[in-house]
Parts: structure tokens; sequence; C-alpha cells
């Protein structure tokens, strides 16, 4: 599994998630699920949303990266490298 949370996504999720955990048992409601979610996304640091998406937030920065395209070393995608 690819981690394709970053950790200024990361640290959102940590946050918003116990915020609605902490709502969900306060106001005994469902909402507090959502939390659980947000928080094992952020523990594993995999969105699988973000899939079909194709967004990554780990990447060279902070921020969402739309299409983000691993770095490959030259000569190892199948390309004839010659100089």
């Amino acid at each position: 599994m690819v981690k394709n949370v970053g950790p200024l996504d990361r640290n959102i999720r940590f946050l918003f998630g116990a915020i609605l955990l902490i709502a969900g048992v306060v106001f005994q409601s469902w909402w507090g699920l959502l939390g659980f979610v947000l928080i094992f996304t952020a523990i594993i640091r995999f969105c699988p949303i973000y899939v079909p998406l194709r967004i990554t937030t780990d990447g060279d920065g902070y921020g969402t990266t739309v299409g983000y395209v691993a770095k490959v070393p030259p000569g190892k995608d199948g390309e004839n490298i010659s100089v």
C-alpha cells in the first residue's frame, strides 16, 4: 500500500478526527465514527478516496499534488538513455 497522506494532511486528520470523536461522544451522535475513520487514515497514512482521484499529499512539500508521478532514476523506466 502506497502512502498518500502527507504530514500536514495527517495532522489535520488527527485534529478533526479527535474533535469529531469527542463531539460524537458528548452529543451521543454517529458523527463520532467519522472521527475514528479520520484518525485511522492518519495512522496508516493512506486514504482510499485519494486513489481514484489520483491525489497524494505525501510528496516533496505540503499540499495536494494531483497526478503526482513518482520520481524514477534514469534508465529504470525502460527509456533508452544515451549520452
